[in-house]
């Protein structure tokens, strides 16, 4: 990790939000894609699938953790709750706390979301909604999600994932996505709070006839110059 980094984060940390936290990050509007499939990339044990499944949506998540027995899971989730609160602590000052208030909100929405989670998740033999999977390559056939979502993922560890992979990862996620869809990916920036430095030669890479990419505002507060999102849309 960086020294210039203001989140010390070796390998890729548990994902673990709540429906409102997607809400926000996304300016997200689910009765738009009420008829088709959305898929939680990257997910971890944020509860979006579980909440958005709850309401009607035929709501999906991927995540290389999703191998995990349940007590596996349960274990390793509040290990990375616990660990993500001591490192919030430290680097708080750098920080905008508009969408939290405080470090002990935060901590209980990662509390509640990851109940949620597993509530769901031990009921996924039944189920399906959590599959086994890792960018580049996902399990799904072409052209089968309405609408991708992948947050605190792509860009937030590019000092990890360099410009190839995210040029892999989001051709793999357009992939997936039907004609008409839409991919939505936040935040924009590094654990150094900068903006991705390739982001407008990944841009031009990915943009042809059959897709259009734009930034988008957001009104979700946290990492300071996280202020938008990246929406993909496949024609």
């Amino acid at each position: 990790m960086s020294k210039n980094a203001f989140y010390e984060q070796v390998g890729v940390a548990m994902t673990c939000r709540s429906y409102e936290e997607y809400e926000k990050m996304f300016d997200l509007n689910l009765e738009r894609f009420k008829g088709g499939k959305v898929l939680d990339v990257a997910a971890g044990a944020s509860s979006f699938t579980t909440s958005a499944y709850h309401k009607g949506y035929d709501a999906y998540a991927v995540d290389p953790l999703y191998n995990l027995s349940v007590e596996e899971m349960r274990k390793h989730g509040e290990e990375e709750i616990q660990e993500a609160s001591r490192k919030l602590k430290k680097g708080a000052r750098t920080l905008l706390w508009d969408s939290y208030k405080t470090l002990e909100e935060h901590d209980k929405i990662r509390g509640d979301s990851f109940s949620l989670f597993m509530e769901q998740y031990t009921q996924n033999e039944k189920e399906q909604r959590f599959f086994h999977g890792a960018l580049p390559h996902l399990p799904f056939s072409d052209h089968t999600f309405s609408l991708l979502l992948c947050n605190h993922f792509l860009f937030l560890y590019e000092e990890q994932f360099n410009f190839q992979f995210h040029v892999k990862a989001m051709k793999e996620m357009i992939r997936v996505t039907k004609k008409g869809g839409e991919i939505r990916i936040y935040p924009l920036v590094g654990f150094n709070h900068e903006i991705y430095p390739y982001l407008n030669n990944l841009i031009e890479t990915l943009e042809n006839d059959y897709v259009e990419i734009k930034l988008l505002p957001t009104t979700f507060r946290f990492m300071p110059k996280a202020t938008e999102m990246l929406v993909i849309y496949k024609k």
